[in-house]
């Protein structure tokens, strides 16, 4: 397991590449200027010349991308390069980049977590009460109610929610601060939907494969009680493509939060991602989504690793036939 863990690790290393060579390259081919940006619209030529060469902006973009990933002594920031933990500063604030991330991922964290309990606290159970009764009045509603669930679009919920429950009864407020938790209500029920009606139906659809299984009818003919059955022999057996589903909506949830943050002016990474995507703040982009993709990889690895703890087939599996 461990050996496995050191390869998936070593796997974040091409992906890492691709994502910054891919957001690089579309930062590069976007009209901006980074020196009028720092400089301001009144600075000479000259002094917008000797900023773009000071910043490295003046050599090709090969040149420009692999300083970025392997570093080189900046004149003016003094960069370390991405392989060193340094993701630079931000033209617009002057702070560093990977110093404004951690101040605002707490607070994505905890909306991302709270949005993902509250799907796994209603999607799941839902889920095994439609599979229970498949086919009836019950399953039919919540079936139909996943099915709105998936199809709304964040943006739009988010909106509604806003005009009904703060503009017209007033019960919760419209802006978020992580210092309230009552404020956060609605962005983490917002955030929440989609994926609770993705987990109540791979829930559903994962129960009624397992309760088709000999071994369900098996310990039924047992006499067993229908709860123990459900909870001890269908609910485990299930859980594998659940607990896929459960952790790739969780880092679907970390970078997928940059609306809702927005909307709700929730100060969270997807916040400042999308201010330095209207500023042409290069730096700060490259940070926030290269950040975003190493905690969506570490994720999917803690997803793997439940696999083993959930099904020790897994682990055989990955140790290979016939090795101890």
């Amino acid at each position: 397991m461990w050996r496995y863990i050191a390869k998936r690790i070593l796997m974040l290393i091409p992906v890492l590449v691709g994502v910054t060579f891919l957001v690089f390259s579309l930062m590069y081919i976007t009209p901006s200027d980074p020196a009028q940006l720092m400089l301001g619209a009144n600075a000479s030529p000259a002094a917008y010349a000797q900023m773009r060469a000071d910043m490295g902006l003046d050599k090709p973009f090969i040149v420009q991308y692999l300083r970025f990933l392997f570093g080189y002594k900046h004149p003016v920031f003094g960069y370390k390069g991405l392989v060193f933990g340094d993701l630079g500063r931000s033209y617009i604030t002057n702070r560093y980049v990977f110093e404004l991330i951690l101040s605002s991922f707490p607070n994505t964290a905890l909306l991302a977590t709270g949005a993902l309990i509250l799907s796994i606290a209603l999607g799941v159970p839902i889920g095994i009460l439609s599979a229970t009764r498949p086919y009836s009045f019950i399953d039919m509603v919540f079936t139909v109610l996943a099915l709105l669930g998936a199809s709304m679009p964040t943006f739009w919920v988010a909106m509604v929610f806003i005009f009904f429950f703060a503009n017209r009864l007033g019960w919760l407020p419209a802006m978020s601060d992580p210092a309230n938790l009552i404020s956060i209500i609605l962005p983490m029920v917002t955030l929440s939907l989609n994926s609770m009606a993705i987990l109540m139906r791979m829930t559903r659809s994962s129960m009624l494969e397992v309760m088709e299984q000999d071994y369900i009818r098996t310990a039924r003919l047992k006499g067993l009680d229908e709860g123990v059955v459900i909870r001890k022999h269908a609910l485990r057996n299930a859980l594998i493509p659940i607990i896929t589903i459960a952790g790739l909506q969780f880092g679907a949830l970390l970078s997928g939060a940059v609306l809702t943050e927005k909307i709700f002016a929730y100060p969270g990474i997807g916040t400042i991602m999308v201010d330095a995507i209207y500023l042409k703040d290069t730096p700060q982009i490259l940070g926030s989504i290269c950040f975003v993709a190493i905690m969506f990889s570490l994720v999917n690895l803690a997803v793997d690793i439940m696999y083993g703890l959930v099904d020790p087939r897994v682990k055989e599996t990955k140790r290979g036939p016939g090795r101890k």
